[in-house]
């Protein structure tokens, strides 16, 4: 007898090929605005006027602030497409940066 499960069986309901690709777009999007955000925090790395590193610091709070909202909404994008484990994976790396992974509305 074996173990080994279809992965359809798996997933509670179908998910189309486009809440894929929605999904992933979605989430790409999120970490190229936390890319820029990265960015933008090293270009000020070495900043010395007060306008600088205020901008430097804004900066950083907006990208911590957009890390860990890619990390939750790449928690219930999982979620949503039927990947449990890996939504769970993400959950605990979230968890372990103190970040509480609301259920998704």
């Amino acid at each position: 007898m074996s173990t080994t499960r279809n992965p359809e069986e798996l997933v509670t309901e179908h998910v189309t090929d486009e809440e894929i690709v929605r999904t992933v777009r979605r989430l790409l999007d999120a970490e190229e605005r936390h890319d820029r955000l990265s960015e933008r925090v090293d270009a000020l790395r070495h900043a010395r006027t007060a306008h600088e590193l205020a901008e430097r610091d804004r900066a950083g709070e907006a990208m911590a602030e957009a890390a860990e909202r890619l990390l939750v909404d790449s928690c219930h994008a999982l979620h949503a497409l039927g990947l449990r484990a890996a939504a769970r994976a993400v959950e605990v790396v979230a968890e372990d940066e103190g970040i509480t992974v609301p259920d998704p509305d």
